[in-house]
C-alpha cells in the first residue's frame, strides 16, 4: 500500500509540471486522517478561476486574490528545524511565486529565473512557496545554488494557500501564480497561470516591479 501511495504522489507532481520530479513532494493524501479529509470536503471555490492540471479542471479554494487586496499573513515553515515565521512582517516589497513543487521542469526553471532577479534587486524579498517539505526545498536550493530567493513551505497546514486563494483542493498542492506585494502587503501585481504545466510570465512581472514600484 505504501508503494502505491508514493507512486500516486509522484504522478500528481508529474501532471502538475510536466516532468518527473527529482525530489519527492513528501505531501499529499498519504497519511491524511479522516478528520482532515472531511475538512477538505468542506472547502469551496469562491472565485471564477479556470485552472487546469494536465488539461483537467481543478478547484482553487477560496477567493481569487486580486490587485488591491491585502494578502493574509499566514506563517510559513522557513527551515529544516520546522520553524515558522510570518515573512510579511518586514517593510519590504516582496515577489512571491507559488507552485506545485520546486524540483520539476517548469518550477525549477522559474525558481532559477527569480533567484537571478533577486541578486539584482537586493532591496526586494523574493520567495517561493510550495508544499514541498523544508528538507526537499533545502536539497533543491543547495543543488541549484538558490541563494537569492528564499524557499518557504506551506506543507503543515496549507493555510497560506487556503486563505489566499492558491490551494488546489483535488491535489493538496498550490497552484502556479506570481505576485508582487508592496511594503504594506497590498497586492500590486498578480498572475494566476491557467494551466499548471505552463510558465508564469516572469519577465512581465519583473518589468512591472522595476517600472511601477522601484522607480518612484
Amino acid at each position: 500500500m505504501k508503494k502505491i501511495l508514493l507512486l500516486g504522489a509522484a504522478a500528481v507532481v508529474l501532471a502538475a509540471c510536466g516532468n518527473k520530479p527529482k525530489i519527492e513532494n513528501e505531501t499529499g493524501k498519504a497519511g491524511q486522517n479522516t478528520e482532515y479529509t472531511q475538512y477538505l470536503d468542506t472547502l469551496k471555490a469562491d472565485n471564477n478561476l479556470k485552472i487546469t492540471m494536465g488539461k483537467v479542471p481543478v478547484t482553487i479554494v477560496g477567493k481569487e486574490l486580486k490587485v488591491g487586496d491585502k494578502i493574509r499573513e499566514v506563517p510559513l515553515v522557513v527551515n529544516t528545524k520546522l520553524e515558522e515565521k510570518n515573512i510579511f512582517e518586514d517593510k519590504n516589497i516582496k515577489v512571491i511565486y507559488t507552485a506545485p513543487s520546486l524540483d520539476t521542469k517548469v518550477c525549477s526553471l522559474q525558481t532559477k529565473q527569480l533567484n537571478e532577479a533577486a541578486k539584482t534587486h537586493t532591496n526586494v524579498k523574493f520567495y517561493s512557496v510550495t508544499v514541498d517539505t523544508p528538507f526537499a526545498q533545502e536539497r533543491f536550493c543547495t543543488a541549484n545554488e538558490i541563494n537569492g530567493l528564499k524557499a518557504v513551505s506551506d506543507f503543515k497546514y496549507h493555510q497560506f494557500g487556503i486563505q489566499n486563494g492558491f490551494f488546489i483542493k483535488e491535489k493538496g498542492l498550490l497552484t502556479r501564480a506570481l505576485m508582487i506585494v508592496d511594503e504594506n502587503n497590498n497586492v500590486k501585481y498578480i498572475e494566476y497561470v491557467s494551466e499548471e504545466g505552463k510558465e508564469a510570465d516572469v519577465d512581465k512581472a519583473l518589468k512591472f516591479l522595476e517600472n511601477k514600484l522601484l522607480k518612484k
